[in-house]
């Protein structure tokens, strides 16, 4: 078996984690295993400890602010901007680490203007990723450790911001020693994460997280290491997940934003949760029943 080597040690305890998932792997749907894996797998890189360290350059905005998608658009579109998409992207897929917390921004959230951007689509390789991640057990071999980042290589071509495969590469180039890749991946993870810290609070529904899809926003609560229950969605474009339990100083869940995703498929946007009884449509306000006792 292939013996990893990192930075900070973590893939011993990613090697732990996947013999507790193949311990369960029988009592447990496929599907909700596959979860499960990927979100453990991020809350462990979430706190590795490796001695680079963001810039202050790179460091989330004093003030988050949502994203200004005019002004976004219009950099990316223009040939003479530095945030010139097809450049700005080729760099970043070529590993360049000198991308700063504005290059992020236009990337991220440029990205829901390409044509490769479909939020709706789950491409195979990342079912195939999982169950691979699922069956390594306790060891990790050469060639699992391969396959396992030629497939994280398949998924980043229609999800190239993933935080979870962006983690999962960061696993699978530390597994094979690989410590230039190792450190560009943990990078562009770390980047991914701000920039969508940068968007908002997300503390309230006027201040939400931005997010390009419904698994990022689970990848940002795996990587906050923040255990939650279900979903609501308070608008026609905003969820909110609640915590288990409640956080120092009263947080009690996030509020993501996922307008893109509705952009070009406003059929698939969501309705609004009921607060209350209805007709018609129409809310009724709830009446209180005054009994008089003699």
């Amino acid at each position: 078996s292939l013996r990893p080597s990192c930075v900070s040690g973590v893939h011993a305890l990613f090697l732990q984690i996947n013999c507790y998932f193949y311990r369960y792997y029988d009592k447990m749907k496929a599907k909700n295993m596959f979860k499960r894996v990927y979100i453990f797998l991020l809350t462990v890189v979430s706190s590795m400890g490796f001695a680079t360290t963001l810039s202050a350059q790179d460091s989330t905005l004093v003030r988050p602010q949502a994203p200004d998608n005019e002004q976004i658009l219009s950099d990316i579109m223009n040939g003479l901007s530095p945030y010139y998409y097809p450049s700005l992207f080729m760099r970043y897929m070529e590993g360049d680490t000198t991308l700063t917390m504005d290059d992020y921004r236009h990337l991220y959230y440029g990205y829901a203007w390409q044509p490769e951007y479909e939020p709706f689509d789950k491409p195979q390789a990342k079912d195939d990723l999982l169950r691979l991640i699922a069956v390594t057990k306790d060891s990790l071999s050469l060639e699992n450790a391969e396959k396992i980042i030629d497939l994280a290589n398949e998924v980043m071509k229609s999800d190239p911001f993933s935080p979870g495969n962006l983690n999962i590469l960061v696993y699978g180039y530390g597994s094979i020693g690989n410590k230039v890749q190792e450190k560009i991946n943990y990078r562009r993870l770390q980047m991914v994460i701000k920039t969508i810290q940068s968007s908002g609070t997300g503390l309230k529904e006027a201040s939400p997280w931005h997010v390009l899809s419904f698994s990022h926003a689970t990848d940002m609560m795996a990587y906050l290491n923040l255990d939650y229950g279900t979903r609501r969605v308070v608008s026609r474009t905003t969820e909110y997940i609640p915590l288990a339990f409640r956080l120092p100083g009263g947080v009690k869940g996030y509020y993501f934003n996922f307008e893109r995703m509705y952009w070009h498929r406003p059929d698939k946007m969501p309705e609004k949760e009921s607060a209350g009884w209805e007709f018609n449509g129409i809310p009724l306000k709830k009446r209180t029943l005054k009994i008089k006792i003699d």
